[in-house]
């Protein structure tokens, strides 16, 4: 029987954070291979053991039996990816082999996991990225595979905007730093690996992305602002009710990219909005210089609606 595609992938941000190297082909069997795990929060040690899953050639739209050569070269080479989890600053690292035995036959790939590996692809408690797998299927390149899901780890987020540096960023979408084209070529990196990645993405998924570039003393960054198309975005034309007050508060928060659902929140509680009103006169100078990495982040955190550690 044939194995029907599942509508999202639920990724822990353990993994989604990671550097993957892979090319789009083996992107999309790790994709539909990561489907067929049963992560949770909390989930029972029990369930850390080896796991076996299959993905047939019909599942890939790009691959047809005619093509075997090429499909036993990429997964002798997926069998030999790693994913890279480091952190420089406190000096660890944890490199991942997801997937070391793949085997193929009769038009199914069938792919081992261990169960030491396992247990980081099925606990979700520490965050995740939920995408549509077919969305994912739908981008051709791996860049936008992998931005795509980035950027759906923040759009349930109390704020959801990312801001990266380009080396980072780079690395994630696993380029060649050493080798990189685009050293010093911050515009072109923008308009060629970034913007069409965007454009991409918002043709042809359900988010909705949009993102400004600046430099700092550590170098250019991106600023990405996530939004779900599925939830309908309130404009001030469909709020003729707000008084003058509330509607300069609600442009306010829509100013500093405070997500449409908390902004309701805001302007239906009477303490939270005038919390609101008296932050943003009091903070006035310190908006006007920047000098909060994240206005919306620390207007949540004292209004109560964001833990005090925000990782953005």
């Amino acid at each position: 029987m044939e194995k029907d595609i599942r509508e999202k992938n639920r990724e822990p941000n353990l993994i989604v954070f990671a550097r993957q190297t892979f090319t789009p082909l083996q992107k999309d069997i790790f994709t539909l291979a990561v489907m067929q795990l049963e992560t949770g929060i909390n989930v029972q040690p029990d369930l850390f053991q080896n796991k076996t899953v299959t993905v047939t050639l019909k599942m890939l739209s790009e691959v047809s039996t005619k093509l075997y050569t090429r499909l036993k070269q990429e997964c002798k080479d997926l069998a030999l990816k790693q994913l890279e989890i480091s952190d420089d600053e406190k000096e660890e690292f944890d490199f991942i082999q997801p997937f070391p035995r793949i085997r193929y036959r009769k038009g199914v790939i069938e792919l081992t996991m261990l169960a030491d590996v396992a247990q980081s692809f099925l606990e979700l408690k520490n965050g995740y990225s939920e995408y549509y797998i077919k969305e994912s299927l739908s981008l051709e390149q791996f860049n936008k595979k992998r931005l795509y899901e980035l950027l759906c780890s923040y759009k349930k987020r109390m704020i959801p905007t990312w801001s990266v540096y380009d080396n980072e960023l780079k690395y994630l979408l696993g380029m060649d730093i050493e080798n990189d084209p685009y050293k010093n070529r911050h515009k072109q990196f923008a308009e060629k690996i970034i913007g069409v990645c965007v454009n991409a993405i918002n043709d042809k998924t359900s988010i909705a992305v949009t993102y400004t570039r600046k430099k700092d003393t550590k170098g250019w960054y991106s600023s990405f602002e996530v939004a779900d198309k599925n939830i309908k975005q309130i404009s001030a034309k469909e709020s003729p009710k707000r008084d003058e007050k509330t509607q300069k508060l609600y442009e306010k928060l829509k100013g500093i990219h405070v997500r449409e659902d908390l902004i309701n929140r805001i302007l239906q509680d009477i303490n939270l909005k005038s919390e609101s009103l008296a932050w943003f006169y009091i903070n006035q100078s310190n908006l006007a210089n920047k000098a909060f990495k994240s206005d919306a982040g620390v207007l949540l955190v004292h209004l109560g609606l964001a833990p005090s550690k925000i990782k953005l």
